[in-house]
């Protein structure tokens, strides 16, 4: 082979697996488990909400991507969701069951914000603690 055809064909080779090496040991490298990690506060789910409410800016330096557990009673749960008190949403971790509805809980979650829309605070990846 030719000296070109070689430069080429490395050429191609990091081409081909530079988007790979990007998305998994740049992009994802810091993935969280947050089952694993300590809570930072623990908050009733209608404190948390109204603390949102008052002042989103505030409660955003306090709570945004820190690992909480909020506490109250379940008001919806669907397959993959739960919210308590009307007031957080939590997608969870695993498929929850029916049997939590007006059921006091304590839920351990990543706080992504709260929905001006919907008037409501959000969490993902969470785990019930205690119910």
């Amino acid at each position: 082979m030719s000296k070109t055809k070689i430069k080429i064909l490395i050429f191609l080779l990091v081409i081909s697996f530079g988007p790979y090496y990007i998305y998994q040991y740049v992009l994802y490298k810091d993935a969280r488990d947050v089952t694993s990690e300590k809570s930072m506060f623990t908050i009733s789910a209608k404190n948390l909400e109204s603390q949102y409410a008052d002042n989103p800016t505030q409660a955003d330096t306090k709570y945004l991507n820190k690992t909480i557990e909020v506490e109250g009673i379940v008001s919806e749960v669907t397959d993959s969701s739960m919210v308590i008190d009307g007031k957080v949403f939590c997608k969870m971790n695993e498929k929850t069951k029916m049997n939590f509805m007006n059921k006091s809980i304590n839920i351990k979650g990543r706080c992504i914000g709260f929905d001006d829309l919907f008037e409501i605070v959000k969490l993902d990846q969470c785990s019930i603690q205690q119910h």
